[in-house]
Parts: C-alpha cells; structure tokens; sequence
C-alpha cells in the first residue's frame, strides 16, 4: 500500500513539475511586440520595400543619364585580293593579304533636352517618397487588425474567466445545496436545477475555452506566426485605457487627418508625379542638343613598313562636335503622349478625391461607432451593478427559503448577461478609441 502511495505521490509531482515548465515556457508579447513581429513577417510589407529599392535603382539611373558616358570601340579586319603585276612584258597574279586594326574612345553627354531629365529625375525622387508612404499605409492597416484580433483575445481571456468563476460559485452551491436537500431543508427539485445548472456552466466553460484558442490562432495568423500552444499576450490596464478623454468630433479629425494619413499623401504625390510625366512628355517634342567627342586610331601593314607602336602613337584623331537634332514629324507619338500624360493626371486627381471621401467616410462611422460603444458602455455598467445587486438579494432570499432556485438562477443568468455584455462593450469602446487615435496620428499602442 506504502508503494503505490509512494508512486502516486511521484506522479503528481512530475505533473506539477510539467505544468509548471509549460507556464514558465509561455511567451507573452505585448501589442507592439504582435505588431513589430506582423510588420517583420508580412509579404505585403516586403513587397512594398521592394518597390522602394526598385525605385532607387531607377533614380540612380537617372541621375547618371545626366553625366558623360564613355565607350570604347575596336575593330579589326583582314583582306585578300588578287593583284596583277607586269614586268619585262611578263605578267602574273599575286594574292594580296591586308590586316588593319582601328581603335576609338567615344564619349557623349546631353546639353539641352527640354528638362528631360531634370524633371525625370524630380519624378523619381516623388515616386519613391509615394513608394515609402505606400510601406507606411501597409504598416497601418495592419496594425489595425492586429490590434482589433489583439482585443478579441484579450475579451475571450476575461469571458472565460467570468464562466469560471460563475462556475466555481455555482459549484459551491451544488456543494451547499446537497447538504441541505440530505437535511431535508430543499426539495429534490430545487437541487436537480443547481445541479442542471452547474452542468451548463461547465459546459460554458469549456466553450470559453474553445473561443480562447480560436481568437489566438486567428491573431497569430494575422500575424504570420506558426501556431503556437507556447502563444500568449499581454494584459493592459484597460482601466485606464478607458479613462483617456477622445475627441470625436468627425469635422476636426478629418481635418487632422488629411495632413497625417500616409494614404493621402500617396494620393497627393502620384498626383505629383503625373504633372511630371505631362512636362517629360513634353520634352519629347523639343530639340536635343548633345555634345560629342572621340579619339581614335589606327594600324594597317601595308601602311609604308612603319610599324605598330608608331603608326597607333601617329595617327592620334580627337574629333569634338555638337549634335542637335530637331523633332519635325513624330507621327502624332509626342502628341498623343502628352494627351495621354494628361488623362493620367486627371485619374490621380480623382484618385486623391476618392482617398479624401473614403477617410472622411471612414472617420464618420469611427466616430459613430465611438459615440454608440460609450453609450452602450455606460448603459452595461449601470445595468450589471443593478444585476450584481439583484443577484445578491437573490441569494440570501433562497437562503431564507423564500425563493426557489428557478428565481435563483434566473438572476444569476441576468447577471452573467450583463457582465457579457460588460465585457463585450469595455473593449469594443476600447477598440474605438483606439481607431480615431490611429486617425488623430497617434501610434497604435496601449
């Protein structure tokens, strides 16, 4: 009997020990860390810096169009032919061999090409700060739904501790009310209904549970991190998150936000850009004045027996020159370029009116949605003190015999509604706060 007492003792000791590396093994990320490790691992986001460093390259080239290229060219030839010869009245055919080898530095730059490349070169350097908004605007939108996936998990961690707790009161009431149904003191009917509901209890604590598990696969999805059992976050002071005073006057955050969205400012510089490739397209129909020089030589062996150093070292040309050619018909390609720069320019106008709509739109519903998630705060607070109040008058009224435990547990139920609904709209109201600070340009962060 000692044995396998000693055995068990053993075992639940392994298992404690177990449990306990488990819990020291969880890794907690705060909302940053979730959103730092979601930036770092989104394709979206890659590809985007991508279109950045894609970008650099290309102004890179532009900026070298501007200065002086240089080649240099070789060629070499070699070639026979007959030749007839007389001499003392006789004559006959000899094969003539001939080698020459020609060497040129070429080197030429562009003068004046109507601002060509200037204005290339500023539409590149727009270009790539449109790009670097374009990463910013990646960036946000997923902070967004890192920190809405964030807050459901944060939701399902309290829900599933209130069904616990509901249930270990429940629990010690069907402990209570066991005694007493052997006292004789309730009926058997009464004790089969806090039994019943003890069951339903447990059963909504496993389903907590099960909620629990779902919302974190879902934000370490979001995150693009392999799931995890070892996956968990961090509880802030919701407390004091709720107490932050928010402006939600739609009218001034809009303004606010017109000059901080990174989408608006993308907007603004593809517009930009387009007025840009109207004055390149332009350019096309002007004069292109280039400057151009070489120096070049060359061998031949047949050139009088004079050899190879001297006749390289000789024959030394340096040729310098200007070149401008004048567009006279282009077969409408200059025209219909410009038409067609221009039609692209009035689609980026509509684009940036379009993105100043959606912000407006999107800042009015926020700011809807804040107004009604206060209210229904407000309304769920009153509501579960009168509930919490009601339940415990509840209690000691079936203590005394003078309720059943029907009226019993359906005050207990109108509380643990009202604390559902507590919940629900405690972090939907901070959710909302959060959105208009992300529009007010604040970082998405508790």
């Amino acid at each position: 009997m000692k044995k396998y007492l000693k055995i068990t003792l053993l075992c639940l000791l392994f298992t404690n020990l177990f449990q306990g590396q488990l819990v020291a093994q969880k890794q907690t990320y705060s909302l940053e860390q979730c959103i730092s490790y979601a930036w770092e691992h989104s394709t979206d986001i890659s590809r985007a810096n991508n279109s950045i460093k894609s970008e650099s390259y290309n102004l890179e080239q532009s900026k070298a169009a501007q200065t002086p290229n240089l080649s240099l060219n070789g060629s070499q030839s070699l070639s026979s032919v007959n030749k007839y010869t007389e001499a003392n009245g006789l004559g006959e055919w000899d094969r003539d061999n001939t080698s020459s080898l020609g060497l040129s530095l070429n080197s030429e730059i562009t003068l004046y090409n109507g601002a060509k490349l200037k204005n290339t070169i500023a539409q590149r350097k727009t270009n790539l700060k449109a790009f670097e908004m374009n990463v910013q605007t990646e960036r946000e939108l997923l902070s967004l739904d890192v920190l809405t996936a964030y807050m459901n998990v944060l939701l399902a961690k309290e829900q599933l501790l209130n069904r616990k707790s509901n249930f270990e009161l429940t629990t010690k009431q069907l402990d209570l009310a066991e005694a007493r149904k052997s006292a004789g003191i309730i009926s058997t009917s009464d004790y089969l209904n806090i039994k019943s509901q003890s069951a339903s209890d447990k059963a909504l604590v496993v389903s907590a549970q099960s909620n629990l598990q779902i919302v974190l696969v879902s934000l370490m999805q979001i995150m693009n991190m392999p799931i995890s059992n070892s996956f968990d976050i961090e509880t802030p002071n919701i407390e004091a998150l709720l107490s932050e005073k928010i402006n939600s006057n739609a009218s001034y955050i809009y303004n606010v936000a017109l000059g901080l969205q990174s989408s608006i400012a993308s907007a603004e510089l593809n517009l930009e850009s387009a007025d840009m490739e109207i004055k390149i397209a332009k350019a096309s129909a002007l004069p292109v004045l280039t400057l151009n020089g070489s120096l070049g030589t060359s061998y031949a062996n047949d050139y009088g027996g004079i050899d190879f150093g001297e006749q390289l070292s000789k024959q030394i040309q340096p040729t310098i020159g200007l070149s401008l050619s004048i567009p006279i018909s282009q077969s409408k390609e200059a025209k219909n370029s410009i038409a067609q720069a221009n039609i692209q320019a009035e689609n980026y106008q509509l684009d940036l009116i379009d993105e100043k709509i959606s912000l407006r739109k999107a800042i009015e519903q926020a700011c809807v949605d804040f107004q009604a998630a206060d209210m229904n705060f407000q309304a769920s607070l009153e509501q579960y003190n009168a509930e919490q109040e009601s339940y415990q008058l509840a209690e000691e009224m079936f203590s005394q015999g003078m309720i059943n435990s029907v009226d019993l547990f359906t005050s207990k139920n109108n509380l643990v509604n009202a604390e559902n609904n507590l919940s629900q709209n405690k972090y939907s109201l901070v959710i909302q706060n959060k959105i208009i600070g992300y529009y007010m340009g604040e970082e998405v962060k508790f």
